[in-house]
């Protein structure tokens, strides 16, 4: 049986509590205690965690407490960052004796609740809360997963401090997703919408569009959207089985699905979820209405004989609370949506799975939050990348995941391996990172 750790405070809050989860749960995996009572703390002969302003046995590791986790408030912090042991740390308490100078806690509590999301901000023209708004991003670290490093760093001093004690280290996981926004470029898709985009590629003068596409519809190929196969084929490996999110919305400007009654997409999303973890992606329109919202689920409750548990937002439009409270009404257990749109990176400093804290209410929920750590869509179209810098981009986060033993999770489209335009080349980027995160080539150093 593993030793429990013995932390000692003189509060215990809601807040306390979800960062001391995050990070001994979640990320160390490891079982706590807490202890208001400073004899009882002091008798305790395991490992023990002071988080309070001042010493308590001498014997202890010692975070400085501050005051966030006491408040119930949400207000701007003026946060100033530095460097510590070549990480960013933010929440400063110097307190002589003290293991951090900083506290901690706070700091994961910042992070993984999204404090500054609920902050006022400039949003984008979808209403996202974009990356430049953040502090990782205006300080440098998102592209670290700090909250990992940081709880590895903790789990350190308490081994150094009590020898006996040993804190497994979590395993580095690869889990490639998939949004299935289109699951076919041109077949199956209304009449009016196939002469539309005849007109368009004439209008373009698209000749090499046109004459594909009337191979396609005549059968003669296949629909370059359609690369189903091709997935499950590089992704048979138990240990990276992928994830697919289905769009299920009604047609709309941003909503471009096929039609949720084809028989053909049925048939699709019915075999995937017969072989792999599926779930919905709702739609653009869905993230601002819980009626379409509901409607979605039930359409997918029809096509595979369950109700979808995983989510992740179409256009990654999330507000909080309100999207996560709508997703927890309607069911939704696991949402894949946090990450950006416009920069790579670890969104809420964290790679792995963490529950998700309502802060308006206070308290920790049910739903499980599975990070991304980047998407194909940012670096082709956000940063403009080629496929070699994005390459670059992405096995620099690879490893930056590898080094804390977390969750690599990326986030990728059917259609990115259309090989239609610019797109081509970006297939060969992907199966390059594939393997990386499979242990079958060297990560890149950047």
């Amino acid at each position: 049986m593993k030793e429990m750790l013995c932390i000692y405070s003189s509060f215990d809050t809601p807040r306390l509590r979800y960062a001391l989860d995050v990070v001994f749960r979640h990320v160390l995996q490891t079982g706590y205690w807490i202890t208001p009572h400073k004899e009882t703390f002091s008798r305790f002969e395991g490992p023990r965690l002071n988080y309070s302003e001042g010493p308590v046995s001498g014997q202890e590791v010692w975070i400085p407490a501050g005051p966030l986790l006491r408040k119930t408030c949400i207000r701007p912090q003026g946060i100033k960052v530095e460097n510590r042991e070549g990480l960013p740390a933010f929440f400063f308490q110097p307190c002589p004796g003290a293991d951090f100078d900083f506290d901690l806690l706070s700091l994961v509590f910042f992070m993984a609740s999204r404090y500054e999301e609920y902050l006022p901000a400039r949003r984008d023209a979808h209403g996202r809360f974009p990356a430049h708004e953040s502090l990782a991003f205006r300080e440098g670290f998102l592209e670290i997963p700090m909250v990992d490093s940081w709880a590895l760093a903790l789990a350190g001093k308490l081994e150094a401090r009590f020898p006996g004690f040993r804190i497994e280290r979590p395993a580095f996981r690869f889990l490639p997703t998939f949004d299935v926004d289109q699951a076919w470029a041109w077949r199956y898709k209304p009449a009016w919408l196939q002469w539309a985009g005849v007109l368009r590629d004439v209008l373009q003068g698209n000749r090499r569009a046109l004459c594909r596409r009337r191979e396609v519809l005549a059968g003669r190929l296949d629909d370059p959207f359609f690369t189903f196969a091709d997935i499950e084929e590089w992704h048979r490996r138990p240990e990276s089985d992928p994830i697919f999110f289905f769009h299920l919305g009604n047609y709309g400007r941003f909503d471009k699905s096929t039609p949720h009654k084809h028989p053909m997409l049925c048939t699709l999303i019915s075999r995937l979820a017969g072989a792999h973890r599926t779930g919905l992606h709702p739609s653009w329109r869905a993230a601002g209405a819980d009626a379409s919202l509901a409607e979605e689920i039930r359409r997918y409750f029809h096509i595979t004989g369950a109700p979808p548990i995983r989510s992740r937002q179409h256009f990654l439009r999330l507000e909080l609370p309100r999207t996560y409270r709508s997703l927890l009404a309607a069911g939704i257990r696991e949402d894949y949506t946090m990450g950006y749109a416009d920069a790579p990176g670890f969104r809420a400093g964290i790679s792995g799975p963490f529950p998700w804290y309502d802060l308006k209410a206070e308290a920790a929920t049910e739903l499980t939050i599975h990070p991304f750590a980047v998407m194909d869509v940012t670096l082709k179209e956000y940063l403009a990348l080629d496929p070699e810098a994005g390459l670059e981009r992405a096995a620099g986060l690879l490893n930056a995941v590898y080094k804390v033993g977390g969750v690599f999770c990326t986030l990728w489209h059917n259609s990115s391996f259309s090989g239609i335009g610019n797109w081509k080349p970006w297939r060969g980027m992907y199966m390059r990172l594939k393997a990386m995160a499979q242990g079958e080539e060297p990560i890149l150093e950047n």
